[in-house]
C-alpha cells in the first residue's frame, strides 16, 4: 500500500495521521450506519459506502501488518486486488437491507471493540462512584473522605457516562467479547503478558549478571533491527509490532525456560545478609530511613545478579537474617535459582 493510498484512506474516514485500530472501527462504523443505500437514499450514496468500506479495510489490513507501504509494481498490483476485492464485498454490503448488513462478520468485527470497551467504561465508571461507599466499608469517615475526593478529581473519566448514550446489553457484550478475543490485536496482547511472566519468573532467575542479559538483549534487536530495515524477502510479511513485541521477546526467552524446565543436581547455598536502607518522607512530613527488600549477602556474594537479591514480600523476610537459595544446573550448563527460603 503507498503512501498516498493510506492519507486517502483516512482522509475518507475523517482520521488523522497514526489513528488507531479502535478509532478507524468507530469511523467506519459511524460512516457506515449514515452511507448504507438502506437508509441513504441520496444517489451518491451506494459510491460512497464502497469508499468507506474500501478505506476501513485497506487500513485494518494496513495496521494489522498485511500490507506495508510500498512503491513497486509488484505491490502496486497486488493493491489493485485487493482494492477490487474490498469493493466487490462493499457492494455486496451495498445491496443488503441494513439490518442483515449488521449482522456480517464485517460490520461485527467493526462494532465488536467499541462494544466491549464501552461496557467495561461502563462499568469501571460505576466503581469508582461507589468510591464512598468502598472507603466507608474499609475505613470509615476517613474513607468515605478519601472516596469523595477520589470520585471528584476522577470526574472527567466518568462524566460521559450521563452525558452519551452508551447502550448496555448482556448479550451484545458477551457477543462482542467474542469476536474480540479472536482478534489478532488480543492474541498479541496475550503473548505479550506471557512473555513478560516468563522473563520474571525464568530468565531473571537464572545465573547471567544482569548486564549480560541486557546485552544479549541489545545484540538480538540490534541485528533483528538491521535485518528487518535491509528489507529482506521475509520482511514485508512481518509487522514491526510482531516483530519486536512478539517474535523476539519470545525467541530471547525461549532457551531460558529449556534451560530451567530441564535442570537438575539441586544445591543450597545459605548466605547471612542485611536489607539496604533508603530514605522515605519530605522536608513537610520528616526523613525517615526505612529498611527494603532489596538485600546485600555477606562477602558481596551476587553483587552482579541484582534479581537475586530483590524481592517483593518484605513482611516474610522482615526479621529474618539468613537467606537459602536452591540452584540446580540448566540443559544448557547454566545455573538457575529454583527456590529460595528466610530464615534465622
Amino acid at each position: 500500500m503507498t503512501t498516498k493510498e493510506v492519507e486517502s484512506y483516512l482522509r475518507i474516514l475523517g482520521l488523522k495521521p497514526n489513528a488507531s485500530a479502535e478509532e478507524i472501527k468507530q469511523a467506519y462504523r459511524q460512516k457506515a450506519k449514515k452511507l448504507h443505500p438502506d437508509r441513504n437514499k441520496d444517489p451518491n450514496a451506494h459510491e460512497q459506502f464502497i469508499l468507506v468500506s474500501e478505506a476501513y479495510e485497506g487500513l485494518i489490513d494496513f495496521l494489522s501488518g498485511k500490507k506495508r507501504v510500498v512503491q513497486s509494481k509488484v505491490h502496486a498490483d497486488g493493491n489493485n486486488e485487493r482494492r477490487e476485492r474490498a469493493r466487490q464485498k462493499a457492494k455486496e454490503h451495498a445491496a443488503m437491507e441494513f439490518e442483515k448488513f449488521k449482522q456480517t462478520d464485517f460490520y461485527k468485527n467493526s462494532q465488536a471493540t467499541v462494544t466491549v470497551l464501552e461496557h467495561f467504561y461502563f462499568f469501571v465508571s460505576i466503581l469508582i462512584l461507589l468510591s464512598p461507599l468502598w472507603g466507608y466499608l474499609f475505613k470509615e469517615w476517613a474513607g468515605l473522605a478519601v472516596g469523595v475526593l477520589f470520585t471528584l478529581i476522577t470526574t472527567p473519566f466518568w462524566v460521559d457516562i450521563f452525558t452519551k448514550k452508551i447502550s448496555l446489553s448482556l448479550k451484545s457484550f458477551v457477543r462482542s467479547l467474542v469476536v474480540v478475543m479472536k482478534t489478532k490485536s488480543l492474541r498479541y496482547s496475550v503473548v505479550v503478558f506471557i512473555n513478560l511472566l516468563v522473563f520474571f519468573r525464568y530468565t531473571l532467575n537464572t545465573k547471567l549478571p544482569t548486564y549480560a542479559i541486557i546485552v544479549i538483549l541489545f545484540v538480538l534487536y540490534g541485528i533483528a533491527f538491521l535485518t528487518y530495515h535491509l528489507k529482506p524477502k521475509f520482511g514485508y510479511e512481518i509487522s514491526k509490532f510482531a516483530l519486536y513485541l512478539l517474535f523476539l521477546p519470545t525467541a530471547f526467552n525461549l532457551p531460558f525456560v529449556i534451560n530451567s524446565g530441564f535442570s537438575d543436581n539441586p544445591t543450597t547455598e545459605v548466605y547471612r545478609f542485611s536489607h539496604r536502607e533508603r530514605w522515605y518522607g519530605s522536608k513537610a512530613t520528616g526523613w525517615r530511613l526505612e529498611r527494603i527488600a532489596y538485600i546485600d549477602l555477606t562477602d558481596s556474594k551476587y553483587e552482579e545478579y541484582h534479581w537475586f537479591r530483590m524481592f517483593f514480600d518484605f513482611e516474610a523476610m522482615k526479621f529474618k537474617s539468613e537467606v537459602a537459595y536452591t540452584f540446580e544446573d540448566g540443559l544448557f550448563g547454566v545455573k538457575v535459582l529454583k527456590h529460595y527460603e528466610f530464615g534465622n
